[in-house]
Order: C-alpha cells, then sequence, then structure tokens
C-alpha cells in the first residue's frame, strides 16, 4: 500500500539534520537569555554603609605594655616619610597604624590625612613620585572603573587590596573622592571593582573580604565574575582550607581576617552558627600551637604552627622574623574574643620580648622593616585599649615627653 504525504519517511541523514537546526534555533534563543542571567549574577553586587563599621580593642593590660614603654614605641615607630618617593607600602602600612587623624610634631613625619592623599589624590602621589611615575589610581583601559595599582615595584601597594582595606580600617567613607589622572570618582568606584574581579581562589583573598566585611550592610551573598556565590561562610572556609604557615605574614593576616569576621558577626549575623564555630575552632587551635611554641623570651618564628625546625636557607633573618610572627599574633588576639585568648602570662611575655628588642633598635634596621614593625606597635597600643593616635591624645607621657 502507498504511503501518504503524512506518511512520509524521513532518512536518517535528513532526521540528523533537522535536530541540529533545532538545536541550533534554540541555542540562538537561549544564549541571549543565558548571558542575561550571567550578567545579573555578575553584576549583583553587596550593599554597602557609606561609613565602615569601627571595630575597637576591648582590653587594656599594662602587663603587655606599660604607659611609658608605648610611649617610647610610638616615638620610634613615628612616620617619617616626608621624603622623595616614599614607598607606598611603607605609606599604606602606616596609615593603618595610625589612623587617618594623626598628627605629629616632627616634621618629617606624614599627617594621616596626608598618607590617605597620597594613596587616593594623584596630585599628592605625583608631588612625592613625580609625573613619570605610573599613577597609584588608575582607569582600567578598557573599562570605566578605577583600581590601586598592586606589586608593581616600590610606587604600588604590595597585596591585593590591602590598601582598600586600610582605608576601611581607617574609617574612610564610600564617598571620600578619589582623584586619578583622568577622572574623578570615590572610594565606592575602588571597592566595586575590587569585588567585581574578586575570585574565590585568587591569592590573596584576605584583604579583600576584611573590606567587604567592614562595608557591608548585612550578610547577603552576592556573585563573583566566575559565577560564584560569594558569602562569609564560604571565604571563612575559604580561608581556613590553607595550612596555617601558608600566606604572607606567616598566615597570620587569614588568622587577623577571621578574628574581624568573628567580631563583625557579633553585630550584624553575617555568619552561619556553624562556620562561626568552625572559626572558633580554627583561632582556638592556632593559639594552641602558639603556646606550645612561645620561646622562653616571649617571641615566636615562621615555623609556630608546627614547631618543626627552621630551614638553614630563610628569607628574612631572625629577629625580623620573630618580631613579624610575635607582632602579628598579639595583634590578632587584641581583637579577638577572650575565650580565643591564651594565658596571660604569653601575652605579658610576648609584648615585653617586643619592647626590649624594639628599645635596642637603631634607626636603620627600623626603616628596613617598618611595615612588619607597623603591626608590632599597632598590637602593643590596642592592648592598652585605643587606637595609636587616639594615644597619642589621652597619654601625657606620648603627647609631652616623647612626641
Amino acid at each position: 500500500m502507498s504511503q501518504t504525504t503524512s506518511q512520509k519517511r524521513y532518512t536518517p541523514a535528513a532526521i540528523t539534520f533537522i535536530v541540529a537546526q533545532v538545536v541550533l534555533i534554540s541555542t540562538v534563543v537561549a544564549l541571549p537569555l543565558i548571558r542575561s542571567a550571567k550578567l545579573q549574577r555578575e553584576t549583583r553586587l553587596p550593599e554597602f554603609h557609606n561609613a565602615p563599621r569601627e571595630i575597637r580593642p576591648t582590653y587594656n593590660d599594662p602587663r603587655v605594655v606599660t604607659d611609658d614603654q608605648l610611649a617610647m614605641v610610638l616615638h620610634k615607630l613615628r612616620p617619617q616619610l616626608r621624603q622623595e618617593k616614599p614607598k607606598i607600602n611603607y605609606v599604606d602600612h602606616a596609615l593603618r597604624f595610625w589612623g587617618a587623624d594623626a598628627e605629629f610634631k616632627d616634621q618629617q613625619c606624614l599627617s594621616g590625612q596626608e598618607m590617605r592623599q597620597m594613596l587616593l589624590d594623584h596630585r599628592s602621589f605625583s608631588s612625592f613620585w613625580g609625573d613619570d611615575a605610573k599613577s597609584l589610581v588608575y582607569s582600567h583601559p578598557d573599562e570605566d572603573r578605577i583600581a590601586v595599582r598592586t606589586q608593581a615595584g616600590n610606587a604600588t601597594a604590595s597585596h591585593v587590596d590591602h590598601t582598600l582595606a586600610t582605608l576601611a580600617e581607617v574609617g574612610t567613607p564610600l564617598d571620600y573622592p578619589v582623584i586619578a589622572p583622568d577622572r574623578e570618582t570615590d572610594v565606592e568606584a575602588i571597592l566595586r571593582q575590587a569585588l567585581r574581579v574578586f575570585s574565590v581562589n585568587q591569592q590573596e583573598y584576605e584583604w579583600t573580604t576584611l573590606a567587604w566585611a567592614l562595608y557591608a550592610t548585612d550578610g547577603q551573598p552576592w556573585y563573583s565574575h566566575e559565577g560564584q556565590e560569594v558569602t562569609f561562610d564560604r571565604l571563612a572556609r575559604r580561608i581556613m582550607r590553607q595550612d596555617l604557615e601558608q600566606g604572607v605574614c606567616f598566615g597570620n593576616h587569614r588568622l587577623y581576617t577571621l578574628t574581624i569576621l568573628l567580631r563583625v558577626d557579633e553585630e550584624q549575623d553575617i555568619l552561619s552558627d556553624a562556620a562561626r564555630s568552625e572559626v572558633l575552632d580554627h583561632l582556638m587551635d592556632a593559639t594552641q600551637r602558639l603556646v606550645a611554641t612561645q620561646s622562653v623570651e616571649g617571641w615566636w618564628d615562621s615555623n609556630w604552627p608546627n614547631g618543626k625546625p627552621l630551614d638553614a636557607e630563610q628569607r628574612m633573618d631572625a629577629l625580623s622574623r620573630r618580631m613579624l610572627a610575635t607582632g602579628h599574633a598579639l595583634e590578632w588576639w587584641a581583637m579577638a574574643p577572650a575565650e580565643l585568648h591564651p594565658p596571660r602570662e604569653v601575652l605579658a611575655r610576648a609584648g615585653q620580648w617586643l619592647v626590649r628588642e624594639l628599645e635596642q633598635m637603631d634607626q636603620a634596621k627600623i626603616d628596613k622593616t617598618y611595615t612588619f614593625l607597623t603591626h608590632v606597635g599597632r598590637a602593643l597600643a590596642l592592648w592598652r585599649g585605643d587606637f595609636p593616635a587616639d594615644l597619642l591624645r589621652k597619654l601625657p607621657e606620648v603627647n609631652n615627653e616623647h612626641l
């Protein structure tokens, strides 16, 4: 019996062609929708407060450092950076140490406002570095976005988003002006660009996390340019996933960021209960390792996470390593909940060792290791219950006798 038109059979080749056309048409129709959804995820950034949260120290223990000792420390670590081409990572660290309101009688010192202007106003930057230096704040050539030049020499920041985190920690509002060579914008533009290009798997992420925590209005997630959902839980677990000794400054910056996440969480509930518990356990483990590896004199070294003998070849000399490790440990403990603290004698030994070594240190050594020493000075100030610039005004010994 003959076939009707409706009963016509298609050859395998014809069927393959038809299927291919359907797939092609579906793809053409779906691609704009997929791209639109992806774009929405990419541009869905968190909401921000204009003024960052201020996380204050809550302890005041003169056993760690006395008033007279702290006055000596602050005097020796004042920011004598009024010179041609001061290293930007020195200015960045000094601003974080002293704060934006710091002022000094020593004319060789930059004020907090001058340091912040050097980082954010190209006119100020070029007055120190010259017109030939590439600008610190710059516009992307193909995008209407602003960023801080990083890891490209002495005229740039030393770590990804370290400058942004510094600005947050010293209370810089997001509408604070930023002057690039070709445009005027504000700090919020730097923050938004940092989050646009952020990757959970980038090499350094602790300072981006810190800045977001201080400016965020809540713990709502956002999406990275890779389409990953980013939450404080995810970032906390990413930080804890690495071995303790990994990362700059012997892993201490990650411990500090986790500590600040705990403090912000007390105000805003940015962490789940499970993640908060994991962070507390992680930091308690770090505390226990530090207690077990503290020297009789009071210092720690780069091997604090495991207590293993040090390699013969070390990037820094022993004193620099020990000042770095000890100062950073005291700094994150100064901001941590008391339940994470070691016994008070551990803190006192560490503080007193730092004071003794710093008192003997000459200016050449201070200049060489200034970025490390800003953490020492800030940690000791925090253990007296305030920020360094406030102590300048509150302590007569510091204000009148030493500075």
